[in-house]
């Protein structure tokens, strides 16, 4: 089946109203009776999700919901969201799924449902070599640019509560910080870096430190347990198919962790 892809880029900001509005769940009947799945994914974090050089989405993400819209027999909606309005536009009921590099927390499942893990990548604070930092509490007077709201904003907060930390739009915005000379560190994954080191060779960048090693989810909205259900076979049965290594040797240069964990 060929899948007639529709791009659309979120422009605009969401409401702070949207947190109260009440809004129908899509359930899986609802999904496959529409005959369309609508999944948020990002296109600036490399190789994750980015616009290719004949201007369409590409990457990890890109491919893992094209899967999941042939799995199901549906059309494939997709939709350009950030750190910040993908929760939002779940919520809201203007997404199906979010594909989008996303760590489970607690705080974050308070809102959400996530799948069993389908991916995972190495978080951590990366930089030039002439920067000796080895942990967060060497991090000193030195700015760290993370996307606000990310895994790595969250999780280098908890683990440096003092460190200069500057928060930006999302991935995008943060690499560009860090290019201008803005920020002197980054906070990001390690494809990310060595996508910025490839293309910016005076730019090139050093692991200073692992946050951690992240598993990747698919979250969709609470209170829709046979969507749920239907995820985490489908991650099943592309990680015993083989499916998902594809997908990570494809993308990340290597097979999934050995011990890649469950939900």
């Amino acid at each position: 089946m060929k899948l007639k892809q529709i791009f659309k880029i979120a422009v605009a900001a969401l409401a702070l109203s949207f947190g109260s509005i009440t809004t129908a769940v899509a359930d899986l009947q609802d999904i496959l009776d529409s005959g369309k799945v609508r999944i948020g994914v990002p296109v600036d974090v490399v190789p994750f999700g980015y616009v290719d050089e004949n201007n369409q989405p590409a990457g990890l993400d890109i491919d893992l919901a094209e899967m999941i819209a042939e799995a199901m027999g549906v059309e494939l909606e997709i939709t350009q969201i950030t750190g910040i309005n993908r929760i939002p536009f779940l919520t809201s009921n203007k997404l199906d799924l979010v594909i989008s590099v996303m760590g489970a927390t607690p705080e974050r499942a308070l809102q959400v449902s996530f799948s069993s893990p389908y991916s995972a990548f190495v978080l951590g604070v990366f930089g030039p070599e002439s920067i000796d930092v080895t942990s967060p509490e060497e991090l000193g007077n030195y700015t760290v640019g993370v996307p606000r709201g990310s895994t790595q904003d969250i999780e280098l907060t908890a683990m440096a509560p003092n460190a200069n930390i500057m928060r930006f739009e999302d991935d995008a915005t943060a690499t560009a910080a860090y290019l201008s000379g803005q920020v002197d560190l980054l906070g990001t994954g390690n494809p990310v870096a060595a996508d910025i080191s490839k293309k910016n060779p005076d730019k090139a960048m050093t692991t200073k430190f692992v946050i951690r090693v992240a598993p990747t989810h698919i979250a969709f909205q609470q209170n829709n347990p046979e969507l749920g259900r239907w995820l985490d076979v489908f991650v099943l049965y592309n990680k015993v198919n083989g499916k998902l290594d594809e997908l990570s040797r494809k993308w990340l240069t290597s097979d999934l962790p050995d011990n890649f964990p469950s939900l």
